[in-house]
């Protein structure tokens, strides 16, 4: 335990979006627009998948699966603030603009945005159907595709004022030791769930050359402490809370 939170603190959203981006590009290097579908559908799968366990602890705490409970329940907060976002209105709807992205940021870093976008198009709307399949989130535009910012629009959520959002924030921080999870966690899913739509896509011995090209390309970008971690926290179940 010791040994695997001392390596967790080396990741962060770089190596998220990195080891997603590696995927999605040596899965349509290999298989082409086939590699591309099945990313999208790993990418969708790797979203239900977190939301069902935002879910999962909202229910167990006696919370109904509501718009603002889905902001209380999120898994991470960027407490390095290398993303930056702002609130555009708190009522009738609540509405935020995320202006600065630490992932679009990590893929420009390492020439990754086109794979990125696929990322982009498909995670939020799905993780908010994942919590809870009638809830809706509306995106206006985002940056990984040229837009100016990722424009959210939270439906049905909203907040009274802003002591309202205070509240729900502290509410969130008071939870925050039994949902939020590290990015070794995070990162270990992507790697779990894509790799989990490949093998259905294309069958075990196939979809392991996307895994292992990747896995050995992010090797040599952050080193073999971090992918041994990445592969070991891949064993987890990833809908257990």
């Amino acid at each position: 335990m010791i040994m695997r939170e001392k390596v967790a603190e080396k990741f962060y959203i770089e190596d998220h979006a990195v080891l997603y981006g590696l995927l999605v590009k040596n899965a349509i290097e290999i298989f082409g627009e086939a590699g591309k579908e099945s990313s999208k559908n790993g990418t969708i799968l790797y979203a239900k998948e977190r939301g069902i366990r935002m879910a999962m602890r909202a229910l167990a705490d006696g919370q109904e699966l509501t718009p603002n409970n889905y902001m209380i329940y999120g898994e991470w907060i960027d407490y390095k603030k290398v993303s930056k976002a702002e609130i555009k209105s708190i009522s009738p709807e609540y509405r935020t603009n995320s202006l600065v992205c630490g992932w679009c940021d990590a893929w420009k870093k390492h020439d990754l945005m086109e794979y990125g976008k696929i990322y982009c198009t498909w995670i939020d709307k799905n993780l908010v159907k994942g919590f809870n399949s009638n809830n809706e989130l509306e995106i206006d535009s985002i940056l990984s595709h040229g837009g100016e910012c990722c424009a959210f629009h939270w439906v049905g959520a909203k907040f009274n004022d802003m002591e309202d959002l205070k509240k729900m924030r502290e509410v969130k921080s008071s939870k925050a030791y039994y949902v939020l999870k590290d990015f070794l966690y995070h990162t270990a899913h992507v790697l779990s769930a894509m790799s989990r739509q490949y093998f259905m896509d294309f069958g075990v011995a196939e979809a392991n050359k996307i895994i292992e090209k990747s896995l050995k390309e992010y090797e040599e970008k952050f080193g073999v402490e971090k992918k041994e971690a990445l592969v070991e926290e891949g064993k987890l179940n990833f809908l257990a809370i």
